[in-house]
């Protein structure tokens, strides 16, 4: 007879072939070392956001990441944090390897910088607790799932609850087209949300109400982010 795998033996493996976890953001993590980005180190961390979210201009990136004072955080779960001054975290690096991705609060100053996927009412309480999005959660627009817009396996999307304009976590899709149009299964890996480490580090800011009345579900609300209110 064959002998019985070791107890958790099979989630580790599974664990090993995905690699490190994504939740990078679920403990506290510590910063192990930070350096100021040199003139061509920042330029080349600007084209690549530039290459990697075409809704940012230069503009918005001077401002978010002026010349002489960004530095590099360098995380013990293998992150990379850009941080202008004292500022909180502007964009972080999921595992050093270049896939940049906006910090919440960067992107409820700029909400259209990157495209969405607007969740159904009760499901923001789900992706809070540590869960990825399941694509049943999906509000499908009333032009169908063509109105969601064209997606790819890998293609960095938001976020948002119906009702507010300001999104609670970012992520990747891990589905191809014809997969995600079926609506089944899950849809979108999170790399950060709402509530996590990373969104404490930058210093528990809440852009309006609808993510402040409740501890674990994110509701609908108009009210406009002003930032430093």
């Amino acid at each position: 007879a064959l002998a019985a795998a070791p107890r958790g033996s099979n989630r580790e493996a599974r664990r090993a072939r995905r690699g490190p976890c994504p939740r990078m953001y679920k403990k506290q993590f510590a910063v192990q070392a930070q350096n100021l980005l040199s003139k061509k180190d920042l330029k080349t961390l600007k084209t690549q956001l530039c290459d990697q979210f075409p809704g940012l201009d230069e503009k918005t990136l001077d401002q978010l990441l002026p010349e002489g004072a960004v530095k590099v955080l360098k995380l013990d779960n293998r992150c990379l944090l850009y941080v202008n001054g004292d500022q909180p975290p502007c964009f972080f690096d999921a595992e050093g390897r270049g896939e940049l991705y906006p910090c919440l609060g960067t992107l409820w100053q700029f909400p259209y910088m990157m495209p969405e996927l607007t969740v159904h009412d009760g499901v923001s309480k789900f992706v809070l607790n540590g869960a990825d999005l399941m694509l049943p959660g999906v509000a499908v627009p009333a032009n169908g799932v063509v109105g969601l817009g064209s997606v790819s396996k890998g293609q960095k999307r938001c976020i948002k609850v119906q009702g507010n304009p300001y999104a609670i976590a970012v992520g990747k899709i891990l589905v191809n087209q014809s997969q995600f149009e079926k609506l089944k299964g899950k849809g979108l890996e999170v790399l950060h949300v709402f509530r996590d480490a990373l969104w404490a580090y930058g210093g528990k800011i809440v852009p309006n109400a609808g993510f402040a009345e409740k501890e674990d579900e994110v509701l609908a609300c108009a009210d406009e982010y002003v930032p430093g209110a």
